[in-house]
């Protein structure tokens, strides 16, 4: 890449769409006089992820055979099927509770799909359950239509979570008048349903009527370990007084949102691992915008830096080899332009990507100038390429032990376990 010479403006206004021009020369009041780096907006920073996943549900159908004995009961109907699929198209949506922690798990906006968020849980929404009952020459004699819905809140500081089940009967036709329900809840691996329906026995629910109730979960896993494994549930359905011994509708939590509950941290917990942990400064925030803006420049200028991976117990080797005796270059403090200077690496030294040789990153300056962050290069004899691999920023001790503060909070909130990537945003 051509050696870049325009000014660095990071924008410390809260103002999402936010744009800075060039404005002028390096030589602003107060920098070092060296070498201004390149303009940078906030359209320029790698956009955050949404918070948020979701997969459509699935479809299932199952018949049994109603014995001849039992037919006069159910209108003379010789067999029954049931059939799950995602909420049609353009029906209305109706109220449910929310039970977590997170609202954005439980999306009401998006009937037909499961959805779910790292720590706040997952929900069920808008699956349509249809029971029917056939004649022995293949006539429909009559349905019944129910919407199921689920909301599960997880804990990253525990290990037991409950979940909200609500099943309420939409429509019925013909012979079916009624249905009666009941419902029951399980889990694999070293999970367990301690409290596994969410009501007892069966509720005979005629239009519009609704059978609600919560289950509770907990997972033994041992300490120092995790676990993954998935929810089950089972319902029963019939239009008679009786309840099928089997469960007629069985369907499990999403193979793409396998819950983990771990005790490798000091305080057990569980969280939905398929999204990726974000970690986000702010260039506003007043304790460490300086550093925001060094990682800032490092995503936009040098690499695409997300995601990065945890490397718990390496912070100590790699600081040393990229800013202190350990380096080719050792870290030279300039307290003149940063009082109580510091450096702060960009990729993180607790990570699997930090720890490069300091003579290899970029030697950069933040400088809070004119309501904005101005960058520039720190050594007239080491030339910024925007080749570099990683950064050392000039910032000052209590911003950079801030921002390391943060990522040390960050780790424990969202159980980011060793190895395990997570994402660096920076906003405005």
């Amino acid at each position: 890449m051509s050696r870049k010479r325009r000014i660095i403006a990071v924008a410390a206004s809260l103002v999402a769409a936010a744009s800075f021009a060039v404005t002028g020369s390096a030589s602003a009041a107060g920098d070092p006089g060296y070498q201004a780096l390149g303009t940078i907006k906030a359209a320029d920073l790698p956009a955050p992820e949404s918070g948020q996943s979701r997969v459509k549900i699935g479809t299932a159908k199952s018949c049994s055979p109603i014995a001849s004995s039992e037919r006069a009961a159910f209108g003379g109907a010789a067999m029954a099927c049931i059939e799950t699929k995602p909420l049609a198209s353009g029906r209305p949506v109706t109220a449910r509770t929310v039970e977590t922690a997170d609202a954005e798990a439980c999306d009401i906006t998006q009937p037909g799909y499961w959805t779910w968020t790292r720590t706040g849980g997952m929900c069920l929404n808008g699956q349509e359950v249809t029971y029917t009952l056939w004649s022995d020459k293949g006539a429909v004699l009559g349905t019944g239509l129910m919407d199921v819905k689920s909301s599960m809140g997880l804990s990253a500081t525990s290990v037991t979570w409950n979940e909200l089940i609500t099943v309420r009967v939409i429509a019925v036709t013909g012979q079916v008048t009624s249905l009666n329900v009941s419902f029951d809840v399980s889990c694999t691996s070293t999970c367990s349903a301690t409290s596994n329906r969410p009501w007892t026995g069966a509720r005979a629910l005629g239009v519009g009527a609704q059978a609600s109730g919560s289950v509770t979960y907990t997972s033994g896993v041992a300490a120092g370990a995790s676990d993954s494994f998935q929810t089950k549930y089972h319902m029963y359905v019939t239009t008679t007084g009786s309840i099928p011994t089997q469960p007629n509708v069985n369907w499990d939590s999403p193979v793409q949102a396998k819950l983990r509950c771990d005790a490798e941290l000091a305080t057990p917990g569980c969280v939905i691992p398929e999204r990726r942990a974000a970690l986000e400064y702010s260039l506003s925030d007043p304790n460490h915008g300086a550093a925001a803006a060094a990682y800032g420049f490092a995503q936009a200028n040098l690499r695409d830096w997300a995601p990065l991976s945890r490397a718990d117990g390496l912070n100590d080797a790699n600081r040393a080899r990229t800013c202190g005796a350990q380096s080719s270059d050792p870290f030279v403090l300039l307290p003149q332009y940063v009082p109580d200077d510091s450096c702060d690496e960009f990729p993180f030294a607790g990570s699997f990507e930090g720890g490069t040789d300091g003579a290899l990153c970029a030697d950069i300056v933040p400088l809070f100038q004119n309501g904005q962050w101005m960058l520039y290069e720190a050594r007239t004899d080491k030339p910024v390429t925007f080749n570099e691999p990683c950064v050392r920023a000039h910032v000052a001790l209590p911003a950079n032990q801030s921002a390391g503060g943060k990522y040390g909070a960050f780790v424990k909130s969202q159980r980011v376990l060793d190895t395990e990537k997570y994402n660096v945003n920076v906003v405005a």
